[in-house]
């Protein structure tokens, strides 16, 4: 503090780091893209300014042979929490819900047994609503899936979750089965930030 309180304002050196860390903010408040690594799977960011739906912030993951997606599809002014699966010889779920770990019966992260609170210590969110995936957000070969979508409280939740954490998004289908996809907290908080900033003029992909 003593050092900062003898140095001018206009100090070359200090002009100098001034306009350094300026352009480095600038050019990187102009990103579109940013992938926040995982330890298996990562969150992939796209702040691009599309004309028709896609991912905005996304996690892939798997249940058996069907794949799952969890994140911020639609367009860019009307993104929603949203899974979208496309499920693989079998019957279409009835619902669909997000588990974690219920900060409020287990304060501190849960980092054993893969990141996955025990049962007695979780909460859920309950799909408000499904409807089939817009094609722009299916993964690979999939020519159809369900878009589940999830209130925005969920995401204020899995936003508190320590990175190294795990949550579940849970398929529940009429015959008493569920099909569990497993995805990381990571930095779906800094995802979420990063998206926040605003979309960037773009070609439609």
């Amino acid at each position: 503090r003593s050092r900062a309180a003898a140095v001018s304002c206009r100090d070359p050196q200090l002009a100098v780091v001034r306009d350094r860390v300026d352009g480095a903010f600038s050019g990187w408040a102009r990103t579109p893209r940013m992938t926040f690594a995982g330890e298996r799977q990562p969150w992939v960011a796209d702040r691009t300014k599309w004309s028709q739906p896609g991912w905005r912030l996304m996690q892939a993951s798997r249940v058996g042979a069907s794949p799952v997606t969890f994140g911020y599809g639609g367009a860019d002014q009307a993104s929603t929490l949203t899974a979208v699966v496309s499920f693989v010889g079998r019957s279409r779920p009835y619902a669909a819900r997000i588990v974690f770990r219920d900060d409020a019966k287990a304060p501190r992260a849960w980092l054993s047994g893969g990141g996955l609170v025990p049962a007695a210590s979780r909460a859920s969110v309950w799909a408000t609503g499904v409807s089939a995936a817009d094609p722009a957000l299916l993964t690979g070969d999939s020519r159809a899936g369900d878009a589940w979508r999830f209130p925005a409280s969920a995401a204020d939740r899995l936003a508190r979750l320590d990175p190294r954490e795990a949550f579940l998004v849970e398929f529940h289908f009429r015959d008493g089965s569920v099909a569990r996809a497993r995805f990381e907290a990571g930095d779906f908080a800094a995802g979420r930030a990063f998206m926040a900033m605003g979309a960037l003029q773009g070609l439609a992909p």
